[in-house]
C-alpha cells in the first residue's frame, strides 16, 4: 500500500518590485532569505533592510516602501479581487515605511489596520510616511497622492485621511503634508502640523 502527501505551500501576497542598493531580507518561518526584486511575500513575513531600501507590491495594488535600516512585519493579508474587499494588517516596527493605499483601503479603511510600537494607524485611501525611531516613538506624515507627470498638487492630486491613535485619544490628519508625532502608547499624538517638505 502506497501512501501520497500533498505539500501545501503559502501562495504569495505580493512581490518585491523594486530594489535598491544592497538586497533587503526576509525572516519566513525562522528561516532567513535574501529579499531581491521579484522575491514573493507571504503572511507573517518580516521584510529588513540595512543598506539598501525595497518597494513591495501587494496582490490588491497597495504598494510599501520599505526604506533603509526598517523593518515591517505581515501579519494578515486577504484579498477577494472580484470584490475588490479584504483585509490588511502590518506592523512598522522601526525606520521608516512609505504606504501607497490599494483596492482594501479605498473600499472599507476599517479593514486595514497598521500599527507601529506607539501607535495605530486608520487608512482612508491615502499615501503616507511612518517613522519609528529607536525607542518606539514615531512621526507620521500624510501625503497627496499625485499621478505621474504631476505639477500642481492642489490641482492634479488627491488626499486622503488617516486617524492615528493610541490608549489615549486619537487625531485626524486631512491636509497634504500633516503631521504628527506619538511618544509613546500612553502619550497622547500631538496635534497635527503642516510640515514644510522639500
Amino acid at each position: 500500500m502506497m501512501l501520497y502527501t500533498t505539500a501545501v505551500y503559502p501562495a504569495a501576497i505580493g512581490t518585491i518590485t523594486e530594489q535598491t542598493a544592497a538586497p533587503g531580507s526576509i525572516v519566513r518561518n525562522k528561516n532567513t532569505i535574501t529579499g531581491t526584486k521579484g522575491t514573493g511575500i507571504e503572511m507573517q513575513d518580516a521584510v529588513n533592510t540595512a543598506k539598501g531600501k525595497v518597494g513591495i507590491t501587494f496582490e490588491d495594488a497597495t504598494k510599501v516602501e520599505v526604506n533603509e535600516n526598517s523593518r515591517l512585519v505581515i501579519d494578515d493579508f486577504v484579498y477577494d479581487p472580484k470584490k475588490g474587499t479584504g483585509k490588511l494588517a502590518m506592523k512598522f516596527a522601526e525606520g521608516t515605511v512609505r504606504y501607497a493605499s490599494g483596492a482594501i483601503a479605498s473600499k472599507n479603511p476599517n479593514s486595514v489596520n497598521i500599527n507601529t510600537p506607539s501607535a495605530t494607524i486608520a487608512v482612508r485611501g491615502t499615501d503616507f510616511t511612518a517613522t519609528v525611531d529607536e525607542v518606539g516613538a514615531s512621526t507620521i506624515i500624510l501625503l497627496p497622492s499625485c499621478p505621474k507627470g504631476w505639477a500642481d498638487i492642489d490641482r492634479d492630486c488627491k488626499t486622503g485621511v488617516i486617524d492615528v491613535s493610541n490608549d489615549t485619544g486619537m487625531v485626524t490628519l486631512n491636509k497634504p503634508f500633516q503631521g504628527t508625532r506619538v511618544e509613546n502608547r500612553n502619550t497622547m499624538p500631538l496635534k497635527p502640523t503642516i510640515l514644510s517638505l522639500n
